[in-house]
């Protein structure tokens, strides 16, 4: 049952690798910042997320502050995320320094949407960039009847993290426990 556990965390930590924590660290590595004040623009499927990651003091403060429009002018709504979430547990992952996503946006329909960010205070400056999105869409009710919901992207960061380590602990445990019972068996072997 145990093996079957690691099999299970394993596969689960190569699909959250290789679905989500490497394609979002790619596109903030492909995508060009822009001071804030300046327009950026991505184009973006309907219903396809898209991160606005902030560098400098205006993001370290809370100061940036954005609004999005697609391309028939209608404003894009943007959402703040959970904590904890990509910046706090996979920071060395984001290939560009100090830069963190601050805020998803989610337009409604397809097309180019344009994203300007500015500081709430003149005197501090920054960078953002439009890259994948690490908040992620929804949630999942965990918890005794599913009642205590999770938003996915503090999931998927967690399991980034956890599912690697508890399956080398969980290795080295099987590895120890059939070392031991190897070594019982010739143990009762030989006074027999």
């Amino acid at each position: 049952m145990l093996w079957v556990l690691l099999g299970a965390c394993v596969g689960g930590a190569a699909l959250i690798w290789m679905l989500w924590v490497l394609p979002v660290a790619s596109s903030v590595a492909d995508a060009a910042p822009v001071p804030l004040g300046e327009i950026s623009v991505v184009d973006a499927a309907a219903g396809e997320s898209v991160g606005v990651w902030a560098s400098g003091p205006a993001a370290l403060l809370g100061l940036a502050e954005c609004t999005g429009t697609d391309a028939a002018g209608h404003d894009v709504p943007l959402f703040a995320g959970a904590t904890p979430d990509w910046d706090d547990v996979l920071w060395w992952m984001t290939p560009r320094d100090g830069f963190r996503q601050v805020l998803r946006a989610v337009p409604a329909a397809p097309g180019e949407v344009e994203i300007v960010c500015v500081s709430a205070m003149d005197a501090y400056e920054g960078q953002f960039l439009l890259a994948g999105d690490s908040f992620g869409a929804g949630s999942v009710g965990l918890g005794r009847g599913g009642n205590v919901d999770y938003p996915v992207g503090t999931l998927l960061a967690l399991g980034a993290v956890t599912l690697p380590l508890f399956s080398v602990l969980l290795l080295v445990v099987l590895i120890v426990q059939t070392l031991v019972s190897r070594g019982r068996r010739i143990r009762t072997r030989g006074r027999a």
